[in-house]
């Protein structure tokens, strides 16, 4: 399926898996990349070190791409955005 989602995002459905909140899991959204849609880590409630961890599960479970959302009200709001474009995170 070819939508402008698809196109801007490199996956094969518009399928988003949104970052929720101790909910939006590495193994949720590797799975949700696995399945052709695009998976958000919620980073919000992680610190720095936690949403590095996260990063690389994920990165172990898919080689798919997926993003990442920071809430900047959050304990890791300063580090991790840093963090997330030297990685290349979407």
């Amino acid at each position: 399926m070819h939508t402008r989602f698809t196109e801007t995002f490199g996956v094969q459905l518009p399928l988003l898996c949104p970052g929720m909140s101790y909910i939006a899991t590495p193994e949720l959204v590797a799975a949700t990349c696995n399945a052709g849609g695009l998976g958000i880590l919620a980073t919000g409630p992680l610190t720095a070190e936690q949403t590095r961890s996260a990063i690389r599960r994920i990165r172990s479970l898919t080689d798919k791409p997926f993003g990442i959302g920071c809430t900047l009200m959050m304990p890791g709001a300063r580090k991790t955005p840093k963090w997330r474009f030297r990685n290349r995170c979407r």
